[in-house]
């Protein structure tokens, strides 16, 4: 009987430490993004990315939480500035004091946040070497996920609501599922974010919709808003 009281006194303090991880993490997106819905979005894609190829990645269960942290986070640091808010996020999330977590997982969460754009983003750079050997491929399995996840978010509109993931011989097949919105932006960007996650799991990241909803003209027309929001920016 006292065992059993004990087992659910830890089963219910690690419920209550993953609340507080959670309202921490929220609270700092709250404070930078406002309602964040971009990240809450990004967040749910990459974890249904996660589950499809975290045996791929080799990555542990438990790094899933961390992938989502990161992913509600990734865009604080444009509070900041744009062209580098990648890395303002980074320090942002180092020094936020986040209640819960371990220095090393508070510095993965940084990484992976940091990890998110593909220009300029270099997951091998001085800062990976301060947490362990065996973490490191964890950081580069889980942004990997999150370039892809955010690029499928690129409008901010919700386009992509959904993805399924299947494989075939040398090839990762990743279904978008849309709503109203048209998403050949975020396809088009998306496609250009592939290459880390390919490198990682050995095989060719293909996305796909359906055929009549993707036209030449509608990709012609992502590229140019595209181009829009870049010269906004």
């Amino acid at each position: 009987r006292e065992g059993l009281l004990l087992e659910l006194a830890g089963i219910a303090s690690r419920r209550e430490a993953i609340d507080a991880r959670k309202h921490s993490v929220g609270a700092l997106a709250q404070k930078f993004e406002g309602a964040n819905t971009h990240g809450q979005t990004v967040a749910k894609l990459a974890g249904q990315i996660f589950d499809a190829t975290a045996e791929a990645l080799e990555l542990p269960p438990g790094s899933r939480e961390l992938l989502e942290h990161a992913a509600l986070l990734h865009d604080i640091g444009h509070s900041i500035d744009h062209d580098r808010h990648n890395r303002h996020t980074y320090y942002l999330i180092k020094n936020a004091d986040l209640f819960g977590f371990t220095p090393v997982e508070i510095e993965s969460i940084a990484l992976v946040a940091r990890g998110h754009r593909k220009q300029g983003a270099r997951i091998d750079a001085q800062e990976l070497y301060a947490i362990p050997e065996d973490k490191r491929s964890i950081v580069r399995g889980l942004a990997a996920i999150l370039r892809v996840a955010d690029g499928l978010d690129r409008s901010h509109f919700g386009a992509v609501q959904n993805v399924r993931i299947s494989n075939a011989p040398g090839k990762l097949y990743i279904d978008v599922e849309s709503g109203s919105e048209r998403a050949e932006l975020e396809l088009w960007t998306c496609e250009k974010r592939t290459e880390l996650l390919s490198k990682l799991i050995g095989r060719k990241v293909v996305l796909r919709q359906k055929p009549e909803t993707r036209k030449k003209s509608d990709v012609i027309d992502a590229r140019a808003r595209m181009l829009g929001q870049q010269h906004a920016n």
